[in-house]
């Protein structure tokens, strides 16, 4: 051997030189050699090296083989990968030469075999390095250098075939007696390092380790230097780093110490790794000191994968890395959680020992406590590992199931979304998953009750065995002393045998018992929430009275009622989850509006009779804006549900059987309902209809079901009947237009008359007819499909408004007649004149009032001259002389005739202006078909004129002629109605007055001129009326002439904002609603009376308060609009005579402080100057505090604003003795 090589002292000059400086005696010089060249060093190496292993010792060869990896980056890959794999085999050769010296003992051959293996392991040791260092620090190029060849650039090569076998032949020299030919421990550590270090830096590259092959290889050498060579404090010392720098070494680190506790039997290293973890302070991840802290995340990963991989290892330690669910890093008190989770789940699905019970209960109570964490990610991943134990088919847990859903139901109420999400998972899990599967899986409340008791029965009517009856005694103390047990369900060995029986095993000895009772239909149904529960077997239905029966009957008995008593006891629960998840229907988290959609529809499959409130409000849920993912994904879920729920074929049932249930589903989903779950059900039906999920047969069923005439049915199913074909004919006309027979035989015949609502609904399938009258914003409105007067629609529905009746439902009845004739007839006003005539011969009778005899003289008057008495307080000035002396008749007949008469008003107004968008449109097309000339721009002006003409005369038409023509019939009923609402103490019913106020409100948008004259009488009624029905309406109404009149209203709106003080809920959401409508819509000015609305915002009842939070949230987004009238708001609500109480005031201001005004910095400081300004001349200390906390709510970002503030002192030095004002102002200081 030529060569004097000494291996430290390479290693040395490696580390501390660069590769420049790196001295190699007979350096090659191989940049700008071409490849001829390189091919000629290469075969002279393995010319030399094939001849024998140990030529690599000579200096020309080890020389040149070092000059190709100094020159890595200057020599093509291709040229590189075969030089190594040359070195490879050399390698392979010298390692078997070394064994087989060493088996036979061979030591005069032990030196030459320790410097060639040296010099081997230094070129693989440094080929390795470079490998790895020029992979690494080229990864971000790597995107760039695919149009380079290949095979020109190093970044893009494949080496893990070179590197599989470098390591797989440093593995097979450990494996070897090495000791022999290293006998020294410094000597061997050294050439451990050679083989260590790149294998450790492969867990530092993401690229390298996610070969499957070279991991396998790297763990299984770094396996035998821990187990054969004693390098564990240096694994774990490189374990630990890589976990603090690289976070993806999480799982490669984790799959190491599985592979040293599977394959090597090496369980210490595992240990010594989670002790020093354990050990280690993990600060806040939000915390801005983490320059030396240890990397938490990572760390969490790896503790994580640990539990999965191994299980026992991590559950020896968890007595150490428990002490980390009080770390300040929510990150490892997540991870803690999941570990935690993890062993539960491992030692419930393998349950070798007997103390488990003991280790999971404590692990339990180890998850409940940690609800309670102040973090949500906490909370929400303790809520995600309940999820995967309640997926184990093994455990059911029947306390923890109980605790889980009390938590859950708790958790309902948290104020962080995820948590709120995942709660209403587990409940839904809690239900699939429930362990009272033996009479089908059915959770029907009145079922379970129903065999809890006849259970107690047979219980009462037998007697227990001799046995049981010498120790009842003890058994009741036992008994008792269990009940005292805290509910975490830890099993105390202390106990007797009878009372140590854990729940899970009674739960499966009632399961199995009553297997044997059912019937094999039961049997065969077992597990299908579907399936019939099956009646009790009469046999032990009929047990004789004070009988002896067996000790197994007894036992089995009684477990049979501690089972429904349970069952009970969680169909109870989860009906208290559901007000809960009903709320989070209207949740702004659209997921979590998802999740409650799952609840329920699984709730409802296993019959929780509860579940039917959640079902009903979902429709609303189909007016939620589509205009994002969410809200699509929203609108789609609650699609696939109502599908899953209505509309879906049993694969049980025949067709036809199949097409009586949906229909019967469909009918049902009318029952009860209010008029907005109609509205919201309409629009989802005419979706599904739309995308024709509704089969043919389906409509024709309901059609079956409408005409049924062979025996009564019942009056709502009817009635659901045609709610359903009219909601699904507004997606699709023909299903009405095909059935108008049927609809005038049987909505408008003798059934129709018999039941008004089923007329009321007929005629809104007959309004269908027309087609869709939703118009894009901007355009014309629709005249639909018109008929001639003489059709027998229009018959029929006259028939109906004049045909005699007293019930309250002909009001709701008469509109909706009313709205088919103007919304399908060509003349509507003709027809509705003539019902307006004989309703009035039926109501006064014909002698009194003609026909011939117009009601209003020439000057549009009644004649007479004696006024009449005012009820109210309103000058007579304003409303037109009334009739000389009261009218006396029928209070129903003339209440018939005031609604219609103020329907037929407000529907001919709509009426023209369907007539004037069609005339406009007409013209337009009239002009478009003229030659387009040079003079398009003058014919375009004409037409404009022309559609301001039509204008202006339909204006004319409705401010003069309607209402105040000679010829007009309307205009005769006018002070008909002013009479009935003025002498409300002469014209008494309470239905005539709503009636008459309503259609006088309705006359009032047809005019301005006749709104004008009766506003104050309006006034009056809205303040002095004792029927919240009127004030409602009235509020309703006054928002309508807002929009018609804005000017009339806007001077008087403080009438309406008066209504905000109302007595009455409705009255006051009404008032609320429409100020909301109208001030959002620049239709009034926001006035300093929006204090009143501000108020709202702390009103008892939530929809009240959820609307005003609703409307200065709109408000808002407008410009400076809060800002604006902030210091009216303040003044009004801290005045002595109108001020509220000091709690609400400071919640008012704390929510109007909320929005961004407030982090402006000039307005702020705005808001500063008028507030301290308040100070001066200011005595009321409770006005001190209002307006000091009024300032407590400015941020006060900057130095200059508490310098403003300090410049005010003078105002308020004097006000700082007030123990309130001073606390505030601490607080201020505080937050600077």
């Amino acid at each position: 051997m030529d060569l004097d090589f000494n291996l430290h002292d390479e290693l040395l000059h490696l580390q501390e030189d660069s590769i420049e400086n790196y001295h190699i005696l007979n350096e090659v010089i191989l940049i700008g050699r071409n490849r001829q060249e390189l091919e000629v060093y290469l075969n002279d190496i393995v010319d030399k090296i094939e001849v024998s292993s140990d030529t690599i010792a000579e200096p020309l060869v080890f020389d040149k083989i070092r000059s190709f990896i100094k020159n890595f980056d200057n020599v093509r890959p291709k040229f590189i990968a075969r030089l190594v794999d040359i070195v490879l085999s050399a390698f392979r050769q010298e390692i078997k030469a070394t064994s087989a010296d060493i088996e036979a003992n061979e030591k005069e051959t032990f030196a030459t075999h320790k410097t060639v293996l040296e010099m081997y392991g230094f070129i693989l040791h440094w080929f390795l390095l470079t490998m790895e260092e020029k992979s690494s620090s080229t990864s971000g190029k790597m995107k760039r250098s695919k149009s380079k060849a290949q095979d020109d650039d190093s970044s893009t090569w494949d080496w893990n075939p070179q590197k599989l076998r470098s390591f797989e032949l440093m593995a097979s020299l450990l494996e070897l007696r090495i000791q022999k030919i290293w006998p020294l421990t410094p000597e061997r550590d050294l050439l451990l390092s050679l083989f260590t270090k790149p294998a450790y830096q492969i867990f530092e590259s993401s690229a390298s380790i996610k070969n499957s092959g070279v991991k396998a290889t790297v763990f299984n050498l770094l396996g035998i230097t821990v187990t054969k060579y004693g390098q564990a404090f240096g694994a774990q010392t490189t374990i630990i780093q890589d976990l603090q720098y690289w976070e993806h070494s999480a799982e490669p680190m984790a799959e190491f110490l599985q592979v040293l506790v599977l394959n090597h039997d090496h369980r210490q290293l595992s240990d010594e790794v989670l002790r020093d973890i354990s050990n280690k302070v993990f600060k806040d991840n939000t915390s801005k000191e983490l320059k030396d802290s240890p990397n938490s995340k990572t760390f969490a990963a790896f503790l994580v994968r640990m539990s999965e991989l191994c299980p026992k290892v991590v559950l020896k330690n968890m007595g150490l890395l428990i002490g980390q669910l009080d770390s300040e890093s929510y990150t490892m008190r997540m991870a803690i959680v999941e570990v935690v989770g993890n062993l539960i789940i491992d030692m419930t699905t393998k349950p070798e020992e007997n103390q488990n019970n003991l280790q999971i209960n404590g692990f339990f109570d180890v998850l409940e406590d940690r609800m309670l964490d102040s973090v949500a990610f906490t909370r929400s991943k303790v809520l995600q590992i309940y999820l995967k134990i309640l997926d184990l088919k093994k455990a059911s847990f029947p306390k923890r199931r109980h605790t889980l859903g009390t938590i859950a139901i708790r958790h309902l109420e948290d104020k962080t979304s995820s948590v709120r999400r995942y709660a209403v998972r587990v409940l839904t899990k809690l239900i699939q998953t429930h362990p009272y599967t033996m009479y089908g899986g059915l959770l029907d409340m009145d079922e379970w009750k129903e065999r809890y008791e006849e259970l107690q029965n047979q219980l009462a009517a037998i007697q227990a065995p001799q046995e049981l009856q010498e120790v009842s005694e003890e058994t009741r103390l036992a008994e008792a002393d269990d009940e005292n047990e805290d509910t975490n369900g830890t099993v105390d060995d202390t106990h007797q045998p009878q009372t140590e029986v854990s729940e899970d095993v009674e739960m499966e000895e009632a399961n199995n018992e009553e297997d044997k009772t059912v019937d094999e239909s039961s049997e065969q149904n077992d597990g299908n929430p579907t399936a019939s529960p099956p009646t009790p077997s009469p046999e032990r239905a009929n047990v004789p009275p004070s009988s002896i029966v067996s000790t197994d009957e007894y036992h089995r008995i009684n477990l049979a009622v501690r089972f429904n008593a349970d069952a009970i006891k969680f169909i109870s629960q989860i009906q208290t989850a559901i007000p809960f998840i009903c709320l989070l229907l209207a949740s702004k988290s659209k997921v979590e509006v998802v999740e409650s959609m799952d609840f329920f529809v699984t709730a409802w499959n296993y019959k929780i009779e509860a579940s039917a409130e959640g079902i009903k409000r979902m429709p609303h849920l189909i007016w939620t804006k589509d205009n994002s993912d969410e809200g699509k994904g929203v609108k789609t879920k609650l699609l696939e549900c109502y599908k899953s729920l209505y509309l879906e074929f049993d694969g049980n049932l025949s067709d036809k059987e199949n097409i009586n249930t949906i229909a019967r589903n469909l009918v049902q989903l009318t029952f009860n309902t209010t008029l907005a779950e109609l509205t919201s059900l309409e629009q989802l039906l005419c979706t599904l209809m739309s995308q024709n999920h509704i089969p043919e047969e389906v409509i024709d069923k309901l059609w079956a079901v409408y005409s049924y005439s062979k025996r009564e049915i019942p009056k709502p199913q009817r009635r659901g009947a045609i709610i359903i074909l009219g909601m699904l004919a507004k997606a699709k006309s023909e299903i009405v237009s095909e059935k108008i027979d049927v609809l005038l035989k049987v909505g408008l015949g003798s059934y129709g008359r018999a039941d008004l609502p089923l007329a009321k609904y007929t005629c809104i399938a007959l309004q269908r007819l027309g087609g869709s009258k939703e118009n894009d914003k901007g355009k014309a409105l629709h005249e639909g499909t018109r008929l001639p007067m003489d059709h027998a629609i229009f018959k029929k529905l006259k028939n109906m408004i004049e045909e005699p009746s007293t019930s309250p439902e002909w009001f709701a009845m008469a509109e909706q007649a009313i709205n088919t004739i103007y919304g399908l007839g060509e003349h509507p006003e003709i027809l509705c004149a003539e019902i307006i005539r004989m309703k009035t011969i039926e109501t006064f009778g014909s002698g009194d009032l003609p026909l011939d005899t117009p009601m209003l003289d020439n000057n549009g008057e009644l004649e007479g001259e004696d006024a009449m008495q005012v009820e109210y307080d309103v000058s007579v000035a304003h409303i037109a002389p009334p009739p000389q002396s009261a009218v006396y008749t029928e209070s129903v007949k003339l209440s018939q005739l005031c609604s219609i008469l103020g329907h037929v008003a407000i529907k001919h107004i709509v009426h023209m202006e369907i007539i004037e968008a069609a005339w406009k449109r007409k013209k337009r097309k009239a002009d478009d078909t003229k030659a387009r000339s040079a003079v398009e721009d003058e014919l375009e002006q004409v037409g404009g004129t022309a559609d301001d003409d039509i204008g202006d005369h339909m204006l004319f038409i409705r401010e003069r002629e309607i209402l105040f023509g000679n010829d007009s019939l309307l205009a005769q009923y006018g002070p008909l109605l002013a009479e009935i609402c003025t002498r409300n103490k002469v014209y008494t019913d309470p239905t005539l007055q709503v009636t008459a106020t309503l259609a006088l409100s309705k006359f009032m948008c047809v005019s301005s001129d006749f709104c004008e004259s009766h506003l104050q009488l309006l006034f009056t009624i809205l303040e002095k009326s004792k029927n919240p029905a009127i004030r409602s309406n009235l509020v309703i109404a006054l928002g309508d002439m807002a929009v018609c009149f804005s000017t009339l209203i806007d001077e008087n709106i403080s009438f309406l904002y008066n209504r905000l003080s109302d007595d009455d809920t409705l009255v006051k959401k009404n008032a609320l609603m429409v100020l909301t409508h109208l001030i959002l819509n620049g239709m009034v000015k926001i006035k300093g009376q929006i204090a009143e609305m501000a108020k709202c915002l702390e009103d008892p009842e939530p929809r009240i308060s959820d609307l005003a939070k609703l409307f200065f949230s709109e408000l808002a987004s407008k410009d400076n609009a809060i800002y604006n009238n902030l210091p009216d708001i303040i003044s009004s609500l801290s005045n002595p005579e109108t001020r509220i109480q000091e709690e609400p005031f400071r919640k008012i201001m704390k929510f109007l402080f909320s929005f961004d005004f407030a982090e402006k910095e000039k307005q702020a400081e705005n808001v500063m100057d008028k507030l301290c300004l308040r100070y001066k001349n200011c005595d009321d200390e409770r006005l001190w505090r209002d307006i000091t906390f009024c300032l407590s709510l400015l941020p006060f970002k900057s130095e200059k604003s508490y310098r403003k503030l300090l410049e005010y002192m003078p105002l308020y030095q004097d006000k700082l003795h007030e123990e309130g004002v001073s606390k505030l102002f601490t607080e201020i200081i505080v937050k600077v």
